[in-house]
C-alpha cells in the first residue's frame, strides 16, 4: 500500500512539474519576466541548456545519461526496498528527486533544454533562475542529508520487513 501510495506521489509532482512548465511556457516566455515582489521575487523565462546555474551548457545527452543512471540507481533502491526494511523518510526522499529528475529530463528530452522560472534577487544580487522540479530536487537532497545524519532514529525495531 505504501508503494502505491510514494508511485502516486512520484506521479502526481512529475504531472504539477509538466503543468507548470506548460503554463509558464504560455503566459511567461511572450511577456519574459513578471515582478511578483520588486526587487525580489520575479517569474523569469529562462531556458536553460545548462544544469544549476547554467553551467555545462551544451552538456544535454551528459545530463540525459546521467538521469537515467540515478534513475536506474533508483529504481534497484525501490526493488529491493520491497524485501528490506526502508524507512518512509529515504523512500520520500528518493521520491523527491526522481520526481524532480523525471521532471527536466522530460523537458532535456523534448526541448534541448530545461524551463526555468522562478528568479530571486538577494540584497540586489540575482540568484539563479529555477523551477520545481529543482525544488523537489533540492527537498530530496536535503532530507537524504538529514536521514543519512540522524539515520539510526529510524531503525525499526522487530522482526518487520517493510
Amino acid at each position: 500500500m505504501l508503494n502505491t501510495v510514494l508511485i502516486l506521489m512520484f506521479g502526481i509532482l512529475v504531472l504539477e512539474d509538466i503543468v507548470l512548465k506548460h503554463i509558464v511556457t504560455a503566459v511567461l516566455k511572450p511577456v519574459g519576466q513578471v515582478t511578483v515582489i520588486d526587487n525580489f521575487f520575479y517569474l523569469t523565462y529562462v531556458e536553460n541548456k545548462g544544469m544549476a546555474f547554467g553551467l555545462l551548457s551544451g552538456g544535454r545527452w551528459l545530463f540525459i545519461l546521467f538521469t537515467v543512471i540515478v534513475l536506474g540507481v533508483i529504481f534497484i533502491f525501490f526493488v529491493r526496498s520491497r524485501t528490506v526494511y526502508t524507512p518512509l523518510v529515504l523512500k520520500a526522499a528518493v521520491i523527491l528527486v526522481a520526481a524532480g529528475a523525471v521532471g527536466n529530463l522530460i523537458d532535456r528530452i523534448r526541448l534541448g533544454y530545461v524551463v526555468d522560472y522562478l528568479h530571486f534577487v538577494f540584497f540586489g544580487h540575482s540568484f539563479a533562475v529555477f523551477n520545481f522540479a529543482d525544488i523537489l530536487v533540492t527537498c530530496g537532497t536535503a532530507l537524504l542529508c538529514f536521514y543519512v545524519i540522524f539515520g539510526d532514529r529510524f531503525k525499526k525495531k522487530g522482526n518487520d520487513k517493510k
